[in-house]
């Protein structure tokens, strides 16, 4: 399997593209979703506010690729727990959040929006950004199928709401 990084000999990481794909370069709003974690922790925002911005943000998925050729192939890193916790989709904010054991476990990396990623995650399945990270989370299955479903039901609200009105009768 082709790798999609390399190490110069600084130690440097220099990401190289799935073919197809762009390289993921976003350290802004990596810092923007890592403080929004830590706040989110410290009960600076809500969960709410915190959900929001996972959703917005752009999260870095590990895996491997079935077929070299296709990039659709692509098979995304799950983990699980010892202590027979759920398992979870392993995200990251950044490549150099993702630590080497996990590397060489899953090469490829894919970027995709919060929201996208949370809808791809199968059912009875969480999602683990930064996973053993300081800036890490987890969402247990349960909380990614209501956050999906609450983006559903936002959705659906906002297009009954943008259709038009029949007049009232008095």
């Amino acid at each position: 399997m082709e790798n999609t990084e390399s190490t110069d000999s600084t130690g440097s990481v220099e990401e190289t593209p799935v073919p197809g794909q762009t390289p993921y370069r976003d350290p802004e709003g990596a810092a923007a979703l890592e403080e929004a974690i830590a706040a989110g922790k410290e009960g600076r925002i809500s969960s709410q506010e915190l959900v929001a911005r996972i959703c917005e943000s752009e999260l870095l998925s590990v895996g491997r690729l079935q077929d070299e050729q296709d990039p659709s192939s692509f098979q995304a890193l799950v983990l699980k727990a010892p202590e027979g916790d759920a398992a979870v989709a392993a995200t990251f904010t950044t490549a150099d959040r993702v630590p080497a054991q996990i590397r060489e476990q899953a090469p490829v990396m894919v970027k995709a929006g919060g929201e996208a990623t949370l809808r791809s995650i199968a059912q009875g399945y969480g999602l683990a950004i930064n996973p053993g990270s300081d800036m890490g989370l987890e969402l247990a299955p349960e909380g990614v199928a209501a956050i999906v479903a609450a983006y559903d039901q936002a959705a659906a609200n906002q297009a009954a709401g943008t259709a038009p009105e029949d007049p009232q009768v008095p």
